[in-house]
């Protein structure tokens, strides 16, 4: 357990760092809002089907698919593919199109009788629309990336959060490039949010702050985006026998 909590606190001290960068790097700081929509559908006692959609004006838009498969009943395991459409330097709107095979691991688990944790890694196997001067041109980059997520959930009343339960969400996702493409931004970006949620039978509603630290393609360049967050997690149990499923799900 100790080594647990030295993992998660390192992750969350690498996001605090960030935000605090040295002055000779050039940070450019804005303000974003992102708008969440994530589904799962479980159909047997280990298969489910995952989906979400994500929408961050001015920089990314995410339709996302998956297969679960749960090892365990604190333990599941995801394969499927992502279409992203991404902002360009020299182009208004979102004409970048990203094709990306993904697959993750999931461990959820409590770590006292109010404190919940989910640990997560997840590869993304990224085919991005070239860039010509700054605007979207023929053919796909390749690169491998890497995340790891820590989120740590407590009720803000009660022991469980069950249907109508408030509760606190802290989480890090630090995000690593790597491949032969990648030169300069092995580093991607950490996200570093806090958000109030709210379980209401199979929906979770969640609102808050996110401040997502990025490096961009130029050398020792980055963005400090500060963004509002909105997200819903709708659970649904096709079984004949459904039963809740409050397996936590993060974007």
């Amino acid at each position: 357990m100790k080594g647990v909590f030295s993992w998660l606190w390192t992750l969350l001290l690498y996001g605090s760092v960030a935000a605090q960068s040295p002055a000779a790097k050039t940070i450019i700081d804005q303000q974003q809002g992102w708008v969440g929509i994530m589904t799962n559908g479980r159909f047997s006692e280990k298969w489910s089907l995952w989906n979400d959609y994500h929408y961050v004006p001015g920089a990314f838009g995410v339709v996302r698919t998956g297969l679960s498969y749960r090892i365990l009943p604190e333990m599941t395991l995801t394969g499927g593919y992502a279409q992203l459409w991404l902002s360009a330097p020299a182009e208004a709107g979102l004409p970048r199109a990203e094709r990306r095979p993904w697959g993750q691991l999931v461990v959820n688990h409590k770590v006292s009788p109010r404190l919940f944790m989910a640990n997560r890694i997840r590869y993304d196997m990224r085919y991005r629309q070239s860039l010509e001067q700054g605007s979207p041109a023929a053919g796909f980059d390749f690169n491998h990336r890497l995340r790891f997520l820590v989120s740590m959930r407590w009720p803000l009343k009660g022991y469980e959060i069950r249907g109508g339960t408030p509760f606190f969400n802290l989480s890090n996702e630090i995000l690593v490039n790597f491949g032969e493409q990648i030169l300069t931004n092995h580093f991607d970006q950490n996200r570093l949010w806090a958000t109030l949620g709210w379980q209401l039978g199979n929906l979770t509603l969640q609102s808050g702050y996110m401040l997502r630290y990025v490096q961009m393609a130029g050398p020792m360049q980055y963005q400090r985006n500060h963004t509002l967050l909105l997200w819903l997690t709708w659970n649904f149990d096709f079984r004949k026998q459904a039963q809740p499923d409050l397996l936590y799900r993060q974007p």
